[in-house]
């Protein structure tokens, strides 16, 4: 599980960098493939909290609100998947975005209105990777990241965002 919010953080962290995307809330759905096994991040957290017990289902929940992995940003889950606030501050200042990732170091190698890569690096989990984020146009926007973890396992995910609105409601940005 830790492995899981390690790759969730860097990957709703990464994609407000740069690009030309409509500030406001964005559902990302995502898919992880870890040590060749596919699964869907949602559908695994959606079963883990249906056998919590209503105490512990309350205290997830809170904890996905304020963001699950540090600062992670994302507003927990919604039908189609998780939901975080893009602030046009955000959108306007990857460095300040990308700084504010503690556990993490991110290197840009290239940055456009429509097109972000570069690689990670967690030294505390010992996982490391690449990253590459397209625009497809404001409304949309879909993500790549490979990783190895510390075992030499590959982690890959991918990631899908569509914009909800404007308004980011109770999502709070993560900066």
């Amino acid at each position: 599980m830790k492995i899981l919010l390690v790759i969730l953080t860097l990957s709703y962290s990464v994609p407000s960098l740069a690009f030309d995307i409509k500030p406001g809330l964005w559902e990302v759905q995502t898919v992880v493939t870890y040590d060749g096994k596919q699964f869907d991040p949602q559908a695994e957290i959606k079963k883990a909290m249906a056998a919590m017990s209503p105490e512990q289902r309350k205290q997830m929940e809170a904890l996905m609100k304020k963001g699950a992995g540090g600062g992670s940003g994302f507003g927990g889950l919604s039908e189609n998947g998780f939901r975080i606030c893009y602030t046009k501050a955000m959108l306007n200042d990857p460095k300040k975005v990308m700084e504010s990732s503690k556990k993490c170091k991110m290197d840009l190698k290239s940055q456009t209105s429509t097109k972000l890569t570069g690689t990670f690096n967690c030294p505390d989990d010992k996982t490391s990777g690449t990253f590459d984020w397209t625009v497809k146009n404001q409304n949309l926007y879909e993500g790549l990241m490979t990783g190895k973890t510390k075992d030499g396992k590959t982690s890959l995910v991918r990631q899908n965002a569509k914009f909800v609105s404007a308004d980011c409601g109770s999502v709070k940005p993560e900066l």
